[in-house]
């Protein structure tokens, strides 16, 4: 005969399966989050401030120059 699992042992089982899946669920959450708080622009301006601020003052420094000399050549 073919005996089925008593009730009780599926319940178990089906315990542990809402529990991994809920583990996993977590896992993915807070991977998701690193993620995203690594590709956030606030994030990588933080981490890369000197480079930024010295491309920004570059490109400050260029564009007055360019239009100093525009206005200055008239």
């Amino acid at each position: 005969m073919n005996a089925s699992p008593s009730p009780e042992f599926l319940e178990q089982l089906a315990a542990e399966q809402r529990d991994r899946i809920h583990h996993t669920a977590l896992e993915l959450i807070s991977k998701v989050d690193d993620a995203k708080q690594q590709l956030s622009l606030e994030h990588n301006v933080r981490k890369y401030f000197l480079a930024v601020s010295l491309i920004a003052c570059s490109i400050a420094f260029l564009s007055g120059y360019v239009f100093g000399e525009l206005f200055a050549s008239r």
